[in-house]
């Protein structure tokens, strides 16, 4: 069984049909890139599997549980975090305050000094601005912060919305490349990415997302191969 399974998914805003017949899985441990052209239906994607939306028709099944009928808290209860795009983090709060409020679940509250320590190791600028106000961060620290917020919430399933928007080509890099570690300690993500071509070089799979559909499944490798995908999304 697929970590998290999402099978004929239909959403709509108002009247406005934006997700059609939609259907893709997520194994453990793996890197799922979904990606395509601004307005295709990404963030819609990502905004119904954590609640915020609902659709009128089909399922999404996290480890076997239907959570359409669920709530977004309860959602994250079951071990899935959805780091939004552009980061909204508290401005005015510390690093390390914005790290606690995001200890909210029970299962994140008894573990939130294990949590502190995975994500100071992961991100040591982290550790060294704790004090510090998180508004007065970097855009690249920022990105760092709202990451590891996700990551107090001690989830299986991490959905990452468009983690390099904003940020300079070097730090985008560095950012995507945090993510294949998230990979590697243990985690499953779900990435949204504006940048294709590093986004594939570090899915293990992608779903190309068109007007609500998808039209394109592989491999990252085998899509980086593929002349479509080139002339449309690469540039080539």
């Amino acid at each position: 069984m697929p970590m998290l399974e999402v099978s004929n998914l239909n959403v709509y805003y108002g009247d406005m049909h934006v997700l059609w017949d939609l259907s893709f899985s997520i194994e453990e441990h793996e890197i799922v890139a979904l990606l395509g052209a601004n307005g295709a239906g990404k963030t819609t994607t990502l905004k119904t599997i954590s609640g915020v939306l609902r659709p009128r028709s089909g399922s999404i099944r996290f480890k076997g549980v239907e959570l359409t009928k669920l709530p977004p808290h309860k959602i994250a209860e079951l071990g899935i975090a959805h780091i939004p795009e552009g980061r909204q983090l508290f401005p005015w709060m510390t690093v390390l305050e914005n790290l606690k409020v995001a200890a909210y679940t029970k299962r994140a509250r008894s573990r939130l000094s294990e949590s502190l320590e995975t994500v100071y190791r992961l991100f040591p600028v982290l550790k060294e601005r704790s004090s510090q106000l998180a508004g007065t961060l970097s855009g690249g620290e920022q990105q760092m912060l709202a990451i590891a917020r996700g990551l107090v919430m001690r989830p299986e399933l991490l959905m990452l919305d468009e983690p390099s928007l904003g940020l300079a080509p070097k730090l985008a890099l560095e950012v995507l490349e945090l993510v294949k570690t998230l990979r590697d300690e243990g985690y499953t993500v779900l990435l949204v990415e504006q940048n294709v071509h590093h986004a594939l070089r570090i899915a293990d799979r992608a779903y190309i997302i068109e007007t609500g559909r998808i039209v394109k499944e592989g491999s990252g490798e085998e899509l980086l191969r593929d002349e479509e995908v080139k002339r449309a999304y690469l540039g080539i």
